[in-house]
């Protein structure tokens, strides 16, 4: 377990962004009130995530396994000893009724088996840390995307209530002017159903968003959770690194390329284990006949010594056969490589894509919400100036908090899109990227 604590203090997929609470808020507060931060859900889901829990037990389990290989490098000692008498005489029963010997036993060298078992055991962790660290990156990713769907349906939630209240005020203006005589009954009738229509849409709103939190309980573990606080809208980050960049990062750091090259390093070594069975299995004993009596008859102590060596001189092509099997396994473990190498690419080349579109997008939206900020900034002006009404008032109301939500989720997408890229190179920052390519250049 410490070793996936190590993992976790290492893998942030989002670590650089500063996700804090838009309005400063004391954390007491948010607690009474059940809302929760985003690094909250993140430590959370590291702390609490069943996925993490297991793959930390499976990392346990081949360090494990690693210890009990390298111990079979190491001597056996026991002892056997045993007792014979005559039932019919046993007072006459001494030291001379019990013998044993003391024993060491010490497999030096078994045609390679043994250091296969090590190297084995090796790759077994070392993929098993690699699992440990992608399922964590994946856990956190889950968080990230659950606590933005949460983000989204607060918005979604808040602008539909803006829109009911509108429909409701434009429900009262046709009311009244229906008593004036003014308006139909149809026109009273269809502007009672738009309202009625938005309070269903403020329910289902309000489902969805308690759905996503009940989906964000059950990830932590938490049934505190109520909401969602608030992030900053401000994006500081820009896509200032080339494509190849990444991908090169991905290829020295992506979690199933890193297995995929250990598995083919574990290959190599088979094959060269597999011709080694050609060699003498080499095994040392020594033993005594020591009496567990001794001093009765210590003239009869022994100690011997010896080398057992085994050599196959005709297997019936069992050795033949486990080096052609070993370099087919060392030629499906190349492959392997390169396919993983070959999704790396083509998933980084995608996120990377999907980020810039998604920036490209931002930046436009943020260019129209400016006009209809304006728009609405002189709306209040000219509402406290008795200019328009109160009808005129809130559907430019409503045209700012609809064109707000939108930018608000192109900002969580953009943020989303940045965490997916980081997960397919298999980094925590944009800062680490530069820094990985440079490493590559210079081992070149």
């Amino acid at each position: 377990m410490r070793l996936l604590l190590a993992l976790v203090t290492s893998v942030a997929i989002v670590a650089d962004i500063n996700f804090v609470p838009l309005w400063a808020q004391d954390p007491q507060d948010l607690k009474d009130q059940g809302q929760v931060s985003f690094q909250r859900v993140l430590d959370l889901t590291l702390k609490n995530s069943l996925k993490i829990a297991l793959a930390g037990e499976q990392i346990d389990s081949a360090a494990r396994m690693l210890r009990t290989a390298k111990r079979r490098r190491l001597p056996r000692v026991g002892v056997q000893g045993w007792f014979s008498g005559d039932l019919a005489d046993i007072a006459q029963w001494g030291g001379e009724n019990f013998a044993g010997y003391l024993t060491l036993d010490w497999d030096f060298y078994q045609d390679a088996a043994i250091m296969q078992a090590v190297a084995q055991s090796w790759a077994n962790l070392t993929s098993a840390l690699l699992a440990g660290r992608k399922t964590i990156s994946e856990e956190i990713f889950t968080a990230t995307s659950l606590f933005y769907q949460a983000l989204k349906a607060k918005r979604q939630v808040e602008t539909v209530e803006e829109i009911l209240r509108l429909d409701q005020v434009r429900l009262e203006i046709v009311r009244s002017e229906f008593a004036q005589g003014r308006r139909t009954q149809a026109e009273l009738g269809d502007a009672d159903a738009v309202a009625f229509e938005s309070d269903l849409a403020l329910t289902r709103a309000r489902q969805d968003y308690r759905k996503v939190i009940l989906t964000l309980k059950q990830l932590t573990r938490d049934e505190s959770i109520t909401s969602v606080a608030d992030l900053p809208r401000e994006i500081t980050f820009a896509l200032d690194f080339p494509l190849e960049d990444a991908i090169q990062a991905a290829l020295r750091r992506q979690p199933n390329v890193l297995v995929a090259k250990a598995n083919l390093e574990l290959a190599q070594v088979g094959v060269k284990f597999a011709k080694l069975k050609r060699l003498p299995s080499v095994r040392f004993l020594t033993g005594t006949d020591y009496a567990f009596a001794p001093y009765a008859r210590p003239e009869e102590f022994g100690f011997r010594a010896g080398v057992i060596v085994s050599y196959p001189i005709y297997d019936a092509g069992d050795r033949k056969s486990r080096i052609e099997d070993a370099k087919s396994a060392l030629s499906r473990a190349q492959m392997q490589v390169e396919q993983a190498q070959y999704q790396a690419r083509q998933e980084v080349t995608d996120d990377y894509a999907a980020l810039s579109n998604q920036l490209a997008l931002l930046q436009l939206t943020e260019r129209k919400h400016q006009e209809v900020e304006t728009r609405f900034s002189i709306a209040e002006e000219q509402y406290e100036e008795k200019k328009i009404d109160e009808l005129e008032m809130a559907r430019i109301r409503l045209q700012y908090l609809q064109s707000l939500q939108r930018l608000d989720e192109l900002r969580l997408d953009v943020l989303l899109a940045r965490a997916k890229l980081l997960k397919s190179i298999g980094l925590s920052s944009t800062d680490e990227i530069a820094a990985h390519s440079k490493k590559g250049e210079d081992e070149k």
